[in-house]
C-alpha cells in the first residue's frame, strides 16, 4: 500500500492546495459547526435552529429566549472549547439570537 512518506507528501500537498485557494479557513469553520452539538450537548443542540460563521463570528439561532440568555453567560467558555477543536482561534465571538 502507501508508505508513510507518500502519505505525508499527499497530506502536505493537500494542505498547500487548501491554503492556496483560501479553503483552509472554510474547512476550519465547517469543523467548528460540526462540533457545536458535541460541545454544547444534545439537549441544547435540539434547540439550535441554525448556525453560521461570518467574519470569525459564530451566529447561533435558538428557539428559546431563556436559553439564549443562559448561553450568553457561557460565551467565552464555548468560544474557547470550539477553538480548541481546531487548535487555533477561528471564532472571535458568538452571537445568540
Amino acid at each position: 500500500m502507501f508508505s508513510g512518506r507518500k502519505e505525508s507528501k499527499i497530506g502536505d500537498a493537500l494542505r498547500e492546495v487548501l491554503h492556496d485557494h483560501d479553503l483552509e479557513q472554510k474547512l476550519e469553520e465547517t469543523k467548528i459547526l460540526e462540533e457545536w452539538g458535541n460541545i454544547i450537548g444534545q439537549h441544547i443542540n435540539q434547540h439550535t435552529l441554525s448556525k453560521r460563521i461570518s467574519n470569525s463570528i459564530l451566529y447561533i439561532r435558538l428557539d428559546s429566549a431563556a436559553l439564549r440568555h443562559e448561553l450568553s453567560y457561557s460565551r467565552d467558555k464555548l468560544k474557547q472549547a470550539l477553538n480548541r477543536t481546531i487548535g487555533k482561534e477561528v471564532i472571535k465571538d458568538i452571537v445568540f439570537s
